[in-house]
């Protein structure tokens, strides 16, 4: 039977330090690296362990162990979600918002709550070099803004926001339909497709285009709770998507045109290219000369 190997946490950090079979001793790191420790101090199995506070040598080791684990976390925590895009304005309520405000809040993510359209542009006011300054009730205009609607009447004026991308604000939108889930494409850029251009592509695809716009237009709130399984898929994919955006992955460019879809009923997932396009020209007005 094979021995089992000591480990022990490093205080106040996620990382580990265990002994091997031959004595070396390691340090996987929050992030799951291993590295090599150097010249550890005897005693330092024992202060991490509890069994003995250690000599001032082998305290200053710990703490300089510590410090380095602790600039480690810090610098993953920036290539995780950097701090130049830590403001998120979540629009909506609900539990699939409570449960993204929860999962960006453990991602050091600074989250402001919405309950309209409205109260969201207003916080759009762009400083002397276009940088998001203070807005209304001292908060400060987000970088990104997620929005989630439990029924298409609740999303009616998401078109409004469609702007936001040329004005420097990515702009996610995830809704339910029925049981089905949707995200629609991130708009990072103003040619990326936004709510309008994306409910125009979903009803020109359609096989009932008629039906499906009628429906959505006298549709209800679905007053069942979402299923908890629904819910994990959903709240994932938009976190992936927004975890693309903020470190400007590979992936952000498939998001920026892709519809992707979860339909419970059946447990199929799926997704559906969408591209933006320009708005179609309209002619000046003639003018009546007299």
């Amino acid at each position: 039977m094979v021995p089992k190997t000591p480990v022990a946490h490093v205080p106040a950090t996620g990382a580990q330090v265990l002994i091997d079979f031959d004595g070396t001793a390691m340090v996987r790191t929050s992030a799951g690296r291993f590295l090599r420790l150097q010249a550890p101090p005897p005693g330092l199995w024992d202060v991490l362990t509890g069994a003995s506070a250690g000599d001032e040598a082998t305290a200053a080791y710990l703490a300089a162990l510590q410090e380095e684990m602790t600039s480690r976390e810090a610098a993953d925590a920036r290539h995780r979600w950097p701090v130049s895009r830590r403001t998120v304005g979540l629009l909506g309520s609900g539990a699939v918002i409570d449960e993204l405000a929860q999962a960006l809040g453990e991602w050091g993510v600074s989250t402001q709550r919405y309950a309209t359209s409205a109260q969201l542009l207003a916080t759009r006011h762009p400083g002397p070099e276009g940088e998001p300054v203070t807005g209304e009730g001292g908060s400060v205009a987000p970088v990104l803004v997620i929005a989630y609607a439990d029924s298409p009447a609740e999303r009616a004026d998401w078109d409004r926001l469609d702007v936001l991308p040329g004005a420097g604000v990515a702009w996610l939108r995830a809704y339910r339909e029925g049981g089905n889930c949707f995200v629609d494409p991130i708009g990072v850029t103003a040619e990326d497709p936004g709510s309008e251009q994306v409910r125009r592509r979903r009803l020109a695809a359609s096989l009932v285009p008629g039906q499906l716009a009628a429906w959505q237009r006298a549709a209800p709130a679905d007053g069942r709770p979402m299923p908890s399984s629904a819910r994990i898929f959903l709240v994932g994919r938009i976190l992936a998507v927004s975890l693309a955006w903020a470190q400007e992955t590979a992936l952000l460019e498939e998001y920026r045109q892709t519809l992707w879809k979860f339909v419970p009923a059946t447990g199929t997932v799926s997704e559906h290219p969408v591209l933006g396009y320009a708005p179609p020209h309209v002619p000046d007005e003639p003018v009546i000369r007299r």
